[in-house]
């Protein structure tokens, strides 16, 4: 089954040009069965965690379990999405803009995108440090503003894609990015890479046919998972004393063994936990989304997110350790396998008709937005403590969401003058 969805993708995205299912396809054949056959052959074993105490007990009759109910999310997304965005595509909209009207907000706004960007890295340098704590807790908040060196990498790209913008100041801006990028480098913050590159990506790739398209993606996205493990790998490695091959092959070896991919340990832990251990949420895991900012000194009796943090498992001094367990994994803990099935198909519909917005614009600019729409799923799919995930999709891309609101201020002005003149 797990084969025909990936075959059903790639046939979706030669025809429509759209990448959505077939990443979701891919999503569930590496988390799910590249894993399970990895840890048949003994190349790799089930996760073990240091919690306070174990609850959990994995082993294969489980994971075929917790394999079966992300194939049951994957199918259900992938089946709503294709009729939602079947549903949206038939329906005619006007562009709203066009790459003229593009240009010229970018040129009116150029100065203050750069004198932002480096406000913004001062104001990051004086924070770090100031606040610390797990996300989980509602602590440590200032330690996601450095995310949004995402958004600004982005607008900062789309400067230099502007064909308005020539000479010194193309030369100067691509220095912004370039600083912009090396500031971004963390370990500990995989995804904030994976924020810029994804959606610089599609500003380069643009309305490129299918298979075009295809030549370019796929040694690009083969160097940006190598980078993601790399990364990864720098957190337990000194990758700075190793040579350019032996850190290629540190990352080579990361990623075929699958050990940035142990959702599947993670969902089956869920599994344990719902509903033996924890009722089902029915929904208020998505209701702390909206109650997570509040600071725990205006709500001292906040509860606690992350299963691990409710029933004791975390030493909450030290720290906090969680293994994700995909998206398909917080919509089992909301209402078990009807859980799965209604927030699948809440979430397509919300996939398809963010789309649908992106695509209501006529310049380039919806291309930026459909790289941001697909760097805000990967973390999504990968699941864990969904408050936090969705904090870091609003830390990473306010930039980008505040000059879209901008931008869509000019041209109802603009879109008014005209018609008075």
């Amino acid at each position: 089954m797990s084969i025909l969805l990936l075959i059903y993708g790639g046939w979706y995205y030669l025809k429509n040009n759209d990448e959505i299912p077939v990443i979701l396809a891919l999503f569930n054949y590496s988390i799910s069965i590249s894993r399970f056959d990895l840890i048949q052959s003994g190349v790799i074993e089930y996760v073990r965690v240091n919690y306070a105490y174990n609850i959990f007990n994995l082993n294969d009759a489980k994971a075929i379990e917790a394999m079966n109910y992300i194939l049951l999310g994957t199918f259900t997304l992938m089946l709503c999405y294709k009729v939602f965005a079947s549903k949206y595509k038939s329906k005619f909209q006007l562009p709203k803009d066009n790459d003229a009207f593009l240009e010229l907000f970018l040129v009116n706004n150029q100065k203050l995108i750069i004198v932002g960007f480096f406000v913004f890295l001062i104001i990051n340098a004086a924070l770090m440090g100031t606040a610390s704590g797990p996300i989980a807790l509602g602590r440590g908040y200032f330690n996601l503003f450095k995310f949004g060196l995402g958004g600004f990498n982005l607008l900062l790209a789309l400067l230099l894609f502007s064909g308005s913008i020539e000479g010194q100041k193309k030369i100067i801006y691509m220095g912004c990015l370039a600083l912009g990028i090396i500031s971004s480098y963390s370990p500990h913050a995989r995804f904030v890479f994976l924020s810029w590159a994804i959606g610089i990506s599609f500003l380069v790739f643009k309305d490129m046919r299918p298979i075009k398209k295809m030549r370019y993606a796929i040694p690009f996205g083969i160097a940006v998972i190598l980078f993601f493990s790399l990364q990864g790998a720098a957190r337990e490695s000194n990758i700075k004393a190793l040579s350019w091959g032996e850190n290629l092959d540190l990352a080579i070896d990361r990623t075929l063994s699958n050990e940035d991919q142990n959702m599947l340990d993670g969902f089956m832990m869920v599994l344990d936990v719902y509903p033996n251990y924890l009722d089902f949420q029915f929904g208020m895991e998505h209701v702390e989304i909206l109650l997570r900012p509040i600071p725990r000194s205006l709500w001292p009796g906040k509860p606690l997110g992350g299963y691990a943090n409710k029933l004791g498992l975390n030493d909450l001094e030290s720290g906090t350790i969680g293994i994700s367990q995909t998206l398909y994994g917080s919509f089992y803990g909301e209402g078990g396998l009807l859980g799965i099935v209604i927030f699948g198909l809440i979430y397509a519909k919300l996939l398809a008709w963010l789309l649908f917005l992106g695509d209501g614009y006529g310049s380039k600019l919806r291309f930026l937005i459909k790289g941001v729409i697909i760097a805000s799923l990967i973390p999504l799919l990968r699941g864990g403590d969904l408050p936090g995930i969705y904090a870091f999709i609003g830390m990473s891309f306010w930039p980008v969401f505040i000059f879209l609101y901008r931008y869509n201020k000019f041209l109802k002005r603009s879109y008014v003058n005209t018609i008075i003149s």
